[in-house]
């Protein structure tokens, strides 16, 4: 035997204890529980620097859950999902924002706004997290069907306005918005993040 940073390997190096991928396992029935998997960040596409939208975390996502599919047969279950669009992402952005508030001797917020230039990722999320804000602080139900922040402590606004810019994935002159989804309309669109940072200075003034 021979033993290389903890790993055990026969003489033609191959694992001889659990993982061997030589040995089929004695348990192989997929039914059961997989590994808790958590995901992040719904986007497709993103653009960022590159003029042209590139793949985001969601391709990489849902070539794992053709693959897992193919593989098993069964459908792949995720534990939790973070990031845009789920509204976790939101409440956790709330709350940082009230701990720098109260730190700095202010009140907590009252209205958030959210710029983003994704409508299917950005837009959506923001929409559903103003529908989220609607309801009975203790009472509240997610719109995703994933988990909210337990503590409530610092959750204080009651609307969420959602400003697209076209800077990133929208581009006006090349897309337009799916007038039938209102998920995807937001609430003022604005050429870039300085308008739409301009625009709320003055609402807010």
């Amino acid at each position: 035997m021979i033993r290389i940073q903890g790993l055990v390997l026969d003489e033609n190096f191959r694992p001889i204890e659990d993982g061997n991928p030589a040995i089929a396992p004695s348990d192989s029935n997929t039914d059961h529980e997989h590994i808790p998997i958590i995901a992040c960040n719904r986007d497709l596409v993103f653009k960022a620097a590159a003029n042209l939208p590139r793949f985001g975390h969601v391709a990489f996502l849902t070539c794992l859950e053709t693959l897992y599919k193919n593989i098993s047969g069964n459908n792949i279950k995720y534990t939790a999902f973070v990031g845009k669009p789920f509204e976790i992402s939101y409440q956790y952005a709330e709350t940082i924002a009230n701990k720098i508030a109260l730190a700095n001797s202010q009140s907590k917020i009252e209205r958030v706004c959210f710029i983003g230039d994704n409508p299917d990722v950005d837009i959506v999320g923001t929409n559903m997290y103003n529908h989220l804000l609607q309801q009975t602080i203790h009472l509240r139900t997610s719109i995703s069907g994933y988990s909210l922040l337990t503590d409530l402590k610092y959750l204080s606004p009651t609307t969420c306005e959602s400003i697209l810019v076209c800077t990133g994935v929208y581009e006006p002159n090349k897309q337009k918005l799916d007038g039938k989804n209102p998920w995807k309309l937001a609430t003022k669109i604005k050429l870039d993040v300085v308008e739409a940072v301009k625009y709320i200075i003055l609402k807010e003034a």
